[in-house]
């Protein structure tokens, strides 16, 4: 195989590689803004509740959207470091 063909199914590869890195990025852009605003929504919900075992109960949900959201924003600068270093 020559050299200039070896080059273009490498250019191929890489610029497949960086697509699939920014529609993988802006997906996780999209989760984590679905995950925010059902943040805001419990949020709000846990300010309007009497009911202690119901507010606790939120409260749970709520440190799990929390970490989930955590590890998605870490996820989503080691993307954006990735992107910048290619």
């Amino acid at each position: 195989m020559k050299l200039k063909n070896i080059l273009e199914r490498i250019a191929l590869l890489t610029a497949a590689e960086k697509d699939k890195q920014l529609e993988e990025y802006k997906q996780l852009k999209k989760l984590l803004k679905e995950l925010r605003k059902k943040r805001n929504e419990l949020e709000e919900k846990i300010a309007g509740e009497d009911d202690i075992d119901r507010c606790k109960e939120l409260q749970d949900k709520l440190k799990i959207i929390d970490t989930q959201r955590r590890k998605g924003l870490d996820l989503l600068k080691e993307l954006k470091e990735s992107r910048k270093s290619s």
